[in-house]
Protein backbone atom coordinates (compact mmCIF):
# COMPACT_ATOMS: atom_id res chain seq x y z
CA UNK A 1 0.00 0.00 0.00
CA UNK A 2 1.20 3.44 -1.39
CA UNK A 3 0.72 6.29 1.51
CA UNK A 4 0.87 9.61 0.06
CA UNK A 5 1.14 12.88 2.51
CA UNK A 6 -0.44 15.91 1.49
CA UNK A 7 -2.18 19.21 3.01
CA UNK A 8 -5.09 21.64 2.90
CA UNK A 9 -4.96 24.65 4.01
CA UNK A 10 -8.21 27.03 5.05
CA UNK A 11 -7.81 30.76 5.99
CA UNK A 12 -10.85 32.76 7.24
CA UNK A 13 -11.24 36.29 6.04
CA UNK A 14 -13.35 37.30 9.29
CA UNK A 15 -10.71 39.62 11.04
CA UNK A 16 -12.27 38.59 14.35
CA UNK A 17 -11.78 35.29 14.23
CA UNK A 18 -9.00 34.41 16.62
CA UNK A 19 -7.83 31.18 14.38
CA UNK A 20 -7.01 32.76 10.86
CA UNK A 21 -5.75 29.25 9.02
CA UNK A 22 -5.89 25.72 10.05
CA UNK A 23 -3.58 23.45 7.84
CA UNK A 24 -5.12 19.82 7.69
CA UNK A 25 -2.86 17.07 7.20
CA UNK A 26 -4.10 14.32 4.82
CA UNK A 27 -3.22 11.05 3.84
CA UNK A 28 -4.05 9.30 0.07
CA UNK A 29 -3.64 5.85 -0.14
CA UNK A 30 -3.52 3.42 -3.25
CA UNK A 31 -1.88 0.52 -4.00
CA UNK A 32 1.65 -0.02 -5.00
CA UNK A 33 1.19 -0.81 -8.33
CA UNK A 34 -0.98 2.32 -9.40
CA UNK A 35 -4.23 0.62 -11.11
CA UNK A 36 -6.94 2.76 -11.23
CA UNK A 37 -9.03 2.36 -8.14
CA UNK A 38 -12.47 0.24 -8.02
CA UNK A 39 -13.77 3.27 -5.84
CA UNK A 40 -12.80 5.61 -3.93
CA UNK A 41 -13.56 6.69 -0.33
CA UNK A 42 -13.18 9.50 2.29
CA UNK A 43 -13.03 8.59 6.06
CA UNK A 44 -13.37 10.48 9.32
CA UNK A 45 -12.36 9.10 12.25
CA UNK A 46 -13.79 9.91 15.77
CA UNK A 47 -13.22 13.36 18.21
CA UNK A 48 -9.98 12.73 19.79
CA UNK A 49 -8.50 9.80 17.59
CA UNK A 50 -6.28 10.47 14.60
CA UNK A 51 -6.73 8.97 11.06
CA UNK A 52 -3.02 7.10 11.23
CA UNK A 53 -5.44 4.70 13.91
CA UNK A 54 -7.51 3.66 11.21
CA UNK A 55 -4.88 2.10 9.35
CA UNK A 56 -5.44 -1.71 9.70
CA UNK A 57 -9.20 -0.62 8.06
CA UNK A 58 -7.84 1.62 5.14
CA UNK A 59 -4.96 -1.05 4.75
CA UNK A 60 -8.10 -4.06 4.21
CA UNK A 61 -9.78 -1.66 2.05
CA UNK A 62 -7.09 -0.59 -0.73
CA UNK A 63 -5.10 -4.07 -0.03
CA UNK A 64 -7.99 -6.66 -0.70
CA UNK A 65 -10.81 -4.11 -2.23
CA UNK A 66 -8.26 -2.16 -4.60
CA UNK A 67 -10.38 1.08 -3.12
CA UNK A 68 -8.45 4.34 -3.34
CA UNK A 69 -8.98 6.09 0.89
CA UNK A 70 -8.62 9.63 1.63
CA UNK A 71 -8.41 10.31 5.69
CA UNK A 72 -6.98 13.40 7.32
CA UNK A 73 -6.53 14.43 10.93
CA UNK A 74 -9.43 16.82 11.82
CA UNK A 75 -8.85 20.07 13.41
CA UNK A 76 -7.44 20.08 16.76
CA UNK A 77 -6.27 16.09 15.63
CA UNK A 78 -3.09 14.47 15.32
CA UNK A 79 -0.57 16.45 12.93
CA UNK A 80 -3.30 18.95 11.59
CA UNK A 81 -2.15 22.39 13.09
CA UNK A 82 -3.98 26.11 13.75
CA UNK A 83 -2.47 29.29 13.95
CA UNK A 84 -3.90 31.64 16.76
CA UNK A 85 -3.88 35.10 17.94
CA UNK A 86 -3.43 34.65 21.15
CA UNK A 87 0.01 35.03 22.92
CA UNK A 88 0.37 31.10 24.26
CA UNK A 89 -1.56 28.18 24.15
CA UNK A 90 -2.21 28.38 27.68
CA UNK A 91 -4.19 31.62 26.96
CA UNK A 92 -5.97 30.13 24.68
CA UNK A 93 -7.29 26.97 26.32
CA UNK A 94 -8.09 29.71 29.40
CA UNK A 95 -9.53 32.25 27.10
CA UNK A 96 -10.82 30.93 23.91
CA UNK A 97 -14.60 30.15 25.42
CA UNK A 98 -16.71 31.97 22.50
CA UNK A 99 -15.14 30.53 19.60
CA UNK A 100 -17.86 28.40 18.81
CA UNK A 101 -17.83 27.96 15.39
CA UNK A 102 -14.01 26.23 15.46
CA UNK A 103 -14.99 23.68 17.08
CA UNK A 104 -18.64 23.26 15.90
CA UNK A 105 -19.42 19.67 14.50
CA UNK A 106 -20.78 21.53 11.17
CA UNK A 107 -17.20 22.68 10.81
CA UNK A 108 -15.60 19.91 10.65
CA UNK A 109 -17.80 18.79 7.91
CA UNK A 110 -17.06 21.73 5.89
CA UNK A 111 -13.06 20.80 6.33
CA UNK A 112 -14.37 17.31 4.89
CA UNK A 113 -15.87 19.63 1.97
CA UNK A 114 -12.79 21.03 1.32
CA UNK A 115 -10.47 18.48 1.25
CA UNK A 116 -12.74 16.46 -0.89
CA UNK A 117 -12.72 19.49 -3.23
CA UNK A 118 -9.07 19.82 -3.06
CA UNK A 119 -8.58 16.04 -3.96
CA UNK A 120 -11.03 16.71 -6.95
CA UNK A 121 -9.12 19.03 -8.27
CA UNK A 122 -5.97 17.64 -8.40
CA UNK A 123 -7.00 14.99 -9.85
CA UNK A 124 -9.02 16.70 -12.71
CA UNK A 125 -5.67 18.30 -13.23
CA UNK A 126 -3.94 15.46 -14.00
CA UNK A 127 -6.55 13.49 -15.99
CA UNK A 128 -6.94 16.50 -18.08
CA UNK A 129 -10.53 18.01 -17.00
CA UNK A 130 -13.22 17.23 -14.73
CA UNK A 131 -14.99 15.03 -17.34
CA UNK A 132 -12.56 12.33 -16.80
CA UNK A 133 -13.45 9.23 -15.21
CA UNK A 134 -11.28 9.98 -11.93
CA UNK A 135 -13.82 12.98 -11.40
CA UNK A 136 -16.10 10.47 -10.07
CA UNK A 137 -18.46 10.93 -6.98
CA UNK A 138 -17.25 9.62 -3.74
CA UNK A 139 -18.07 6.67 -0.93
CA UNK A 140 -17.47 8.36 2.77
CA UNK A 141 -16.89 6.20 5.50
CA UNK A 142 -17.45 7.89 9.39
CA UNK A 143 -17.09 6.97 12.59
CA UNK A 144 -18.52 8.94 15.83
CA UNK A 145 -18.26 12.99 15.30
CA UNK A 146 -16.38 11.67 11.58
CA UNK A 147 -19.99 10.16 10.96
CA UNK A 148 -21.93 12.93 11.51
CA UNK A 149 -19.65 15.34 9.56
CA UNK A 150 -20.42 13.21 6.92
CA UNK A 151 -24.33 13.12 7.24
CA UNK A 152 -24.65 17.22 7.19
CA UNK A 153 -22.21 17.65 4.54
CA UNK A 154 -24.08 15.56 2.43
CA UNK A 155 -27.45 16.72 3.53
CA UNK A 156 -26.02 20.60 2.96
CA UNK A 157 -24.58 19.54 -0.41
CA UNK A 158 -27.07 16.83 -2.06
CA UNK A 159 -24.96 14.98 -4.10
CA UNK A 160 -21.37 14.66 -2.88
CA UNK A 161 -21.47 11.02 -2.05
CA UNK A 162 -22.26 8.03 -3.98
CA UNK A 163 -23.21 6.13 -0.44
CA UNK A 164 -22.23 6.62 3.34
CA UNK A 165 -21.18 4.65 5.59
CA UNK A 166 -21.68 5.77 9.35
CA UNK A 167 -20.34 4.09 12.76
CA UNK A 168 -22.06 5.20 15.39
CA UNK A 169 -22.73 8.79 14.35
CA UNK A 170 -22.60 11.35 16.97
CA UNK A 171 -26.00 13.69 17.54
CA UNK A 172 -27.44 15.14 20.61
CA UNK A 173 -30.77 14.05 20.69
CA UNK A 174 -33.84 15.47 23.50
CA UNK A 175 -35.54 12.76 24.91
CA UNK A 176 -38.74 15.31 24.46
CA UNK A 177 -38.19 15.06 20.94
CA UNK A 178 -37.24 11.80 20.50
CA UNK A 179 -39.08 9.76 22.96
CA UNK A 180 -37.33 6.37 21.71
CA UNK A 181 -34.11 7.58 23.71
CA UNK A 182 -35.36 7.44 27.12
CA UNK A 183 -35.21 3.44 26.43
CA UNK A 184 -31.52 4.15 26.46
CA UNK A 185 -28.97 6.19 28.97
CA UNK A 186 -29.32 9.55 28.91
CA UNK A 187 -26.02 11.66 27.90
CA UNK A 188 -24.54 13.40 30.55
CA UNK A 189 -21.31 15.51 30.97
CA UNK A 190 -19.16 12.56 31.59
CA UNK A 191 -17.30 12.39 27.98
CA UNK A 192 -16.00 16.47 29.00
CA UNK A 193 -14.91 15.63 31.98
CA UNK A 194 -13.10 12.63 30.95
CA UNK A 195 -11.36 13.96 28.70
CA UNK A 196 -10.53 17.22 30.93
CA UNK A 197 -8.64 14.44 32.97
CA UNK A 198 -6.55 13.21 30.08
CA UNK A 199 -3.07 12.67 31.18
CA UNK A 200 -1.43 15.09 28.77
CA UNK A 201 1.97 14.36 28.76
CA UNK A 202 4.28 11.05 29.00
CA UNK A 203 7.93 10.43 29.17
CA UNK A 204 8.31 9.17 25.71
CA UNK A 205 5.97 7.44 22.64
CA UNK A 206 7.18 4.02 24.31
CA UNK A 207 5.50 5.03 27.87
CA UNK A 208 2.60 6.27 26.30
CA UNK A 209 2.41 3.54 24.60
CA UNK A 210 2.79 1.30 27.52
CA UNK A 211 0.34 3.28 29.90
CA UNK A 212 -2.48 3.29 27.15
CA UNK A 213 -2.18 -0.32 26.41
CA UNK A 214 -2.76 -1.47 30.41
CA UNK A 215 -5.79 0.93 30.35
CA UNK A 216 -9.32 1.75 29.01
CA UNK A 217 -8.23 1.86 25.41
CA UNK A 218 -5.87 -0.53 25.35
CA UNK A 219 -8.81 -2.86 25.91
CA UNK A 220 -11.03 -1.39 23.32
CA UNK A 221 -8.47 -0.98 20.40
CA UNK A 222 -6.63 -3.61 18.55
CA UNK A 223 -3.09 -3.49 18.88
CA UNK A 224 -2.48 -2.35 15.24
CA UNK A 225 -4.84 0.70 15.81
CA UNK A 226 -3.72 1.67 19.43
CA UNK A 227 0.02 1.84 17.74
CA UNK A 228 -1.24 4.17 15.11
CA UNK A 229 -2.81 5.96 17.75
CA UNK A 230 0.76 6.71 19.87
CA UNK A 231 2.76 6.40 17.50
CA UNK A 232 1.33 8.22 14.14
CA UNK A 233 -0.04 11.02 15.41
CA UNK A 234 -1.74 10.85 18.66
CA UNK A 235 1.31 11.78 20.27
CA UNK A 236 4.22 14.92 19.85
CA UNK A 237 7.52 15.63 20.67
CA UNK A 238 7.25 18.30 23.05
CA UNK A 239 8.41 21.68 21.27
CA UNK A 240 10.67 22.82 24.55
CA UNK A 241 11.77 19.48 25.39
CA UNK A 242 15.37 18.03 25.03
CA UNK A 243 14.32 14.47 25.98
CA UNK A 244 11.77 12.32 24.45
CA UNK A 245 8.97 13.99 25.99
CA UNK A 246 5.50 13.60 24.58
CA UNK A 247 2.31 14.73 24.73
CA UNK A 248 -1.10 14.69 23.04
CA UNK A 249 -1.97 16.37 19.81
CA UNK A 250 -5.76 16.62 20.68
CA UNK A 251 -5.19 19.00 23.66
CA UNK A 252 -7.84 17.47 26.38
CA UNK A 253 -9.74 21.07 26.37
CA UNK A 254 -10.69 20.86 22.87
CA UNK A 255 -11.49 17.10 23.03
CA UNK A 256 -13.58 18.45 25.81
CA UNK A 257 -14.97 21.31 23.85
CA UNK A 258 -15.82 19.47 20.55
CA UNK A 259 -18.03 17.49 22.99
CA UNK A 260 -19.67 20.33 24.22
CA UNK A 261 -19.89 21.72 21.10
CA UNK A 262 -23.14 18.92 20.23
CA UNK A 263 -25.72 21.20 22.31
CA UNK A 264 -25.74 24.27 19.44
CA UNK A 265 -26.83 21.15 16.99
CA UNK A 266 -30.02 19.72 18.86
CA UNK A 267 -31.67 20.03 15.51
CA UNK A 268 -29.38 18.31 13.17
CA UNK A 269 -31.03 15.36 12.76
CA UNK A 270 -34.26 17.03 11.86
CA UNK A 271 -32.11 19.39 8.71
CA UNK A 272 -30.28 15.88 7.58
CA UNK A 273 -33.48 13.28 7.58
CA UNK A 274 -35.71 16.27 5.57
CA UNK A 275 -32.94 16.69 2.83
CA UNK A 276 -31.03 13.47 2.53
CA UNK A 277 -32.03 11.77 -0.44
CA UNK A 278 -31.04 7.78 0.28
CA UNK A 279 -32.39 7.10 -3.66
CA UNK A 280 -29.55 9.23 -4.68
CA UNK A 281 -26.89 8.40 -1.91
CA UNK A 282 -27.71 4.93 0.24
CA UNK A 283 -27.08 5.68 3.92
CA UNK A 284 -26.03 2.82 6.23
CA UNK A 285 -26.18 3.08 9.83
CA UNK A 286 -23.65 0.64 11.69
CA UNK A 287 -24.47 0.44 15.14
CA UNK A 288 -21.93 -2.07 18.01
CA UNK A 289 -24.15 -4.69 19.32
CA UNK A 290 -22.17 -4.83 22.84
CA UNK A 291 -23.93 -2.13 23.98
CA UNK A 292 -27.53 -2.09 23.66
CA UNK A 293 -28.18 0.21 26.47
CA UNK A 294 -25.55 2.96 25.62
CA UNK A 295 -26.37 6.41 24.35
CA UNK A 296 -24.58 5.86 21.20
CA UNK A 297 -26.38 2.79 20.66
CA UNK A 298 -29.88 4.58 20.63
CA UNK A 299 -28.68 7.54 18.30
CA UNK A 300 -28.10 5.46 15.83
CA UNK A 301 -30.70 3.49 15.91
CA UNK A 302 -32.66 6.59 15.84
CA UNK A 303 -30.90 8.22 13.30
CA UNK A 304 -31.80 5.34 10.78
CA UNK A 305 -34.90 4.96 11.86
CA UNK A 306 -35.71 9.02 11.31
CA UNK A 307 -33.61 9.00 8.05
CA UNK A 308 -36.13 7.64 5.53
CA UNK A 309 -34.18 4.77 3.56
CA UNK A 310 -31.68 4.53 5.71
CA UNK A 311 -30.39 0.63 6.49
CA UNK A 312 -29.23 -0.26 10.21
CA UNK A 313 -26.36 -2.49 10.70
CA UNK A 314 -26.03 -4.00 13.69
CA UNK A 315 -22.23 -5.45 14.23
CA UNK A 316 -22.75 -7.70 17.50
CA UNK A 317 -19.81 -7.94 19.65
CA UNK A 318 -18.56 -4.51 18.58
CA UNK A 319 -18.62 -1.21 21.38
CA UNK A 320 -18.28 2.46 20.43
CA UNK A 321 -14.22 2.14 19.49
CA UNK A 322 -16.01 -0.75 16.74
CA UNK A 323 -13.67 0.65 14.16
CA UNK A 324 -10.86 0.41 16.16
CA UNK A 325 -11.62 -2.75 17.72
CA UNK A 326 -11.76 -5.09 14.82
CA UNK A 327 -10.63 -3.31 11.77
CA UNK A 328 -11.30 -6.44 9.60
CA UNK A 329 -15.15 -6.59 10.51
CA UNK A 330 -15.32 -3.00 10.08
CA UNK A 331 -13.78 -3.09 6.89
CA UNK A 332 -15.90 -6.40 5.45
CA UNK A 333 -19.20 -4.28 6.62
CA UNK A 334 -17.51 -1.38 4.64
CA UNK A 335 -17.19 -4.10 0.79
CA UNK A 336 -20.42 -5.37 1.90
CA UNK A 337 -23.07 -2.53 2.70
CA UNK A 338 -21.26 0.40 0.76
CA UNK A 339 -19.12 -1.13 -2.01
CA UNK A 340 -21.71 -4.18 -2.75
CA UNK A 341 -18.70 -6.46 -2.69
CA UNK A 342 -19.34 -9.92 -0.70
CA UNK A 343 -15.37 -11.14 -0.78
CA UNK A 344 -13.74 -12.66 2.44
CA UNK A 345 -10.88 -10.38 3.66
CA UNK A 346 -8.72 -13.27 4.63
CA UNK A 347 -7.22 -16.18 2.45
CA UNK A 348 -8.40 -19.46 3.27
CA UNK A 349 -5.04 -20.36 4.77
CA UNK A 350 -5.67 -17.38 7.50
CA UNK A 351 -8.64 -19.04 9.21
CA UNK A 352 -7.04 -20.08 12.33
CA UNK A 353 -5.66 -16.47 12.38
CA UNK A 354 -9.36 -14.87 11.82
CA UNK A 355 -10.88 -17.61 14.54
CA UNK A 356 -8.15 -16.04 16.86
CA UNK A 357 -8.99 -12.14 15.84
CA UNK A 358 -12.48 -12.80 16.91
CA UNK A 359 -11.88 -14.27 20.01
CA UNK A 360 -9.33 -11.61 21.06
CA UNK A 361 -12.02 -8.86 20.08
CA UNK A 362 -14.86 -10.59 22.44
CA UNK A 363 -12.24 -10.81 24.75
CA UNK A 364 -11.42 -7.06 24.90
CA UNK A 365 -15.17 -6.20 24.70
CA UNK A 366 -16.33 -8.32 27.18
CA UNK A 367 -13.47 -6.80 29.07
CA UNK A 368 -14.04 -3.35 28.74
CA UNK A 369 -17.98 -3.66 29.29
CA UNK A 370 -19.16 -0.49 26.70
Amino acid sequence: MMMKPFSVCITSDDENNPHREVQLQCYDFTLKNNSPPVENILLLHCNGINCLAYKAVVEQLVVSCNCRVVAFDQRGHGMSTFTTQRKNAEEFLNEDDEDEKMWSWKTFARDAKMVLESVQREDGKRAGGWASSSAQKWHAVGHSLGGFALLWLEATNPGTFASILTYEPIFALESTKYPGMRTYAAPDASLQVNARKRKRTFKSFEDAFASYRKGFLGKVMDERSLRGYVFDGGFRKVDDSSGEEVALTCEPEIEARIYESGEEDANALQFIEERIDTAKCPITIAIGGATKKAYAYGVGKTVAERIRGARLLELGLLGHFGPLSAPEVFANAVYQNVLGIYADVNDDDDDEEEEEERENTVTRIERSRL
